[in-house]
């Protein structure tokens, strides 16, 4: 378990997942070491979003952020993912701007409503800046908070304002 805790501590919501062969191997194999949450876990994950975006994409209940994490962990611990998204020092910094991060609230409020995103849209479209990003982002995670989703609304905000440049 001490291992687990170490390895919950170092994930990060801009950690980008991607399946190892171990994992494509689980997904057929099915064997019964992973509970049900890791194993929906390691079916969304597809080396292109993080993990802020894959865990509001499952859409759970904000109380079940430690057992999210928890699920990330064993995935990691496996083998079965590796993270693509940390930041070695080494080449490419991650890309940042004003598009990166409404494209990316746009996406992830898309995935995390389930496309129901009528009361969000004109505050997405209002973006020119920083400050109406800000708005835009005010809005939405007004919107996940009254549909009960805290985590999800405090995972996206926290990504969206990290592509800032």
């Amino acid at each position: 378990m001490h291992l687990m805790t170490g390895t919950i501590d170092r994930i990060r919501s801009t950690d980008v997942p991607s399946k190892t062969m171990a994992g494509r191997a689980e997904m057929v194999r099915r064997s019964d070491r992973l509970d049900s949450l890791a194993r929906v876990l390691l079916i969304v994950v597809d080396g292109r979003h993080d993990f802020a975006a894959l865990f509001a994409a499952l859409g759970r209940p904000a109380a079940e952020g430690p057992r999210l994490l928890a699920a990330a962990a064993t995935l990691l611990e496996l083998g079965l993912v590796t993270l693509d998204g940390r930041d070695t020092g080494r080449g490419t910094p991650p890309r940042r701007s004003l598009a990166i991060a409404r494209l990316y609230l746009l996406e992830a409020m898309e995935r995390a409503l389930r496309g129901d995103t009528a009361r969000i849209k004109p505050a997405l479209r209002a973006v020119t800046d920083e400050a109406t990003l800000h708005t835009a982002i005010d809005v939405c995670v007004c919107v996940l908070r009254e549909a009960g989703a805290d985590g999800q609304a405090d995972l996206i905000r926290r990504r969206c304002l990290e592509l800032l440049p």
